[in-house]
């Protein structure tokens, strides 16, 4: 009996535990807010899949770079990847027409 209540006990520790190290992921509405160079601290290291998975499909590619266009309010995010994948720099501008 003692066993099933300590298994449960620690279960439930680490639901705890790990429940509370998921972090929020920026929403593109808030990035758009940003500087180029404050959009690239938040957003360095995380994958393309990341992004999508959050933000949905990209509303363009580059031509020649590795990157993603996403628009919002008027604004565009330009994530720029590395070869493995991860962002390494993010540009946000007006919108190009």
């Amino acid at each position: 009996m003692q066993n099933r209540i300590l298994a449960l006990f620690v279960l439930m520790m680490t639901v705890v535990v790990l429940s509370s190290c998921t972090a929020v992921f920026p929403k593109k509405e808030n990035i758009v807010t940003l500087s180029g160079e404050e959009a690239t601290k938040i957003l360095k290291g995380k994958t393309e899949k990341e992004i999508i998975d959050n933000w949905g499909e990209p509303d363009g590619t580059l031509s020649g770079f590795y990157g993603d266009i996403f628009v919002c309010n008027d604004k565009s995010i330009v994530v720029y990847f590395n070869a493995e994948g991860k962002v390494s720099d993010v540009l946000v501008s007006d919108k190009q027409n």
